[in-house]
């Protein structure tokens, strides 16, 4: 059960936020009054919380935001998602939203082609940055590739134990470094054509003089560091995220735990405020195959489930039958002059072409 506390300046305020957040599903558990504030304690079951989103779009654009709002992707880019999706409009909203994703996204995986060099992981504490260095070693000693694995995480209980594990298993060389000398000699014994793989200790991206020595360590090497970053994360926090890595010179990004969650904004955000292009996926926490590559029409599947992208379809179902049931009845339909159905005028009240927003958005 996920517990959440409102607060409002009423009761009826309180009991709208409930609604908003948590759904007609919410229980209420407790209320008080703090000053001029009601509090309201309220909870959702996991029954509840696994539930697909509700399909609520009609219209092919309106399934797309949708989409995009359940996944509390930023309004600002929310609305150039749906601009570029308007262009490439296809039957299929969730192709649409394919073709919106590529042209604003870059993809480029790490095991597509040997990286000349070293690929150094960055990211905040417990972002998996270690399980994902061992995925990616998977998958290089699966293509044949030499791999060579080097941890400068040394202060992390267990984490040198951890990679011992994964390398000794793999059957792959791996070094640890407690500093750039360190890390220059073990990047020097890696045989040649190597793909040498570096973990590194989390790191808090709000301290400056942190973020210039893990640079630093990177350009010792000049090694390309890749950020790795959890999904699921808050929005806001994701979108600096992806900046301020972008200034020590990560172009890339690992977004890991994609099975264990439901709303994959921050990932987007993330790539688009660091202007960063998609790498790997974990996908799951299997070493062997736990990393797979999106690419621009596997996200929108990721972000558009097969529900979710047939729910215009259904509906013009619904209104198909609805108008042959008004013709059993007598009813005509309106026809105009080319012989088809007459349509309301954008703009005009109850226009069929009219596009819904996000709550929140801009018009």
């Amino acid at each position: 059960m996920r517990l959440r506390t409102f607060s409002a300046a009423n009761m009826s305020e309180a009991i709208r936020l409930v609604r908003d957040e948590l759904g007609p599903d919410a229980v209420i558990l407790s209320t008080e009054t703090a000053g001029k504030q009601v509090k309201i304690t309220a909870a959702l079951d996991r029954a509840a919380i696994l539930e697909p989103a509700p399909l609520l779009a009609v219209e092919p654009m309106d399934a797309i935001a949708g989409a995009l709002d359940f996944h509390r992707v930023p309004e600002l880019l929310t609305e150039r998602l749906l601009t570029l999706a308007e262009n490439f409009l296809l039957e299929n909203p969730r192709q649409a939203l394919g073709a919106a994703l590529r042209s604003r996204f870059t993809y480029s995986p790490i095991l597509q082609n040997r990286p000349e060099r070293p690929i150094m992981l960055v990211g905040l504490p417990g972002a998996g940055k270690t399980a994902t260095l061992a995925k990616l070693a998977a998958g290089a000693r699966a293509q044949k590739w030499p791999v060579v694995a080097i941890t400068c995480d040394l202060a992390k209980a267990g984490g040198i134990d951890q990679l011992a594990t994964y390398a000794k298993a793999m059957g792959i060389t791996a070094y640890q470094a407690k500093n750039a000398g360190a890390l220059k000699r073990a990047v020097g014994a890696a045989p040649e054509g190597a793909l040498v793989l570096i973990d590194t200790a989390g790191i808090n991206p709000l301290k400056p003089d942190d973020m210039a020595a893990l640079a630093d360590l990177a350009a010792s090497v000049k090694a390309e560091p890749v950020l790795t970053l959890a999904a699921g994360g808050d929005v806001s926090e994701s979108a600096e995220l992806g900046q301020l890595f972008s200034e020590i010179g990560c172009q890339r990004l690992i977004a890991t735990r994609i099975d264990a969650a439901r709303r994959y904004g921050a990932l987007l955000a993330c790539a688009e405020g660091g202007q960063l292009g998609y790498a790997e996926f974990g996908v799951s926490p299997e070493i062997a195959n736990g990393l797979m590559f999106f690419g621009a029409d596997a996200l929108a599947r990721l972000l558009m489930p097969q529900e979710m992208a047939e729910a215009p379809k259904r509906a013009q179902n619904s209104a198909t039958t609805a108008r042959v049931a008004h013709e059993a009845d007598g009813e005509r339909p309106n026809f105009g002059r080319q012989g088809e159905v007459a349509r309301k005028k954008p703009g005009s009240e109850g226009a069929s072409g009219s596009r819904k927003r996000p709550v929140g958005s801009k018009t």
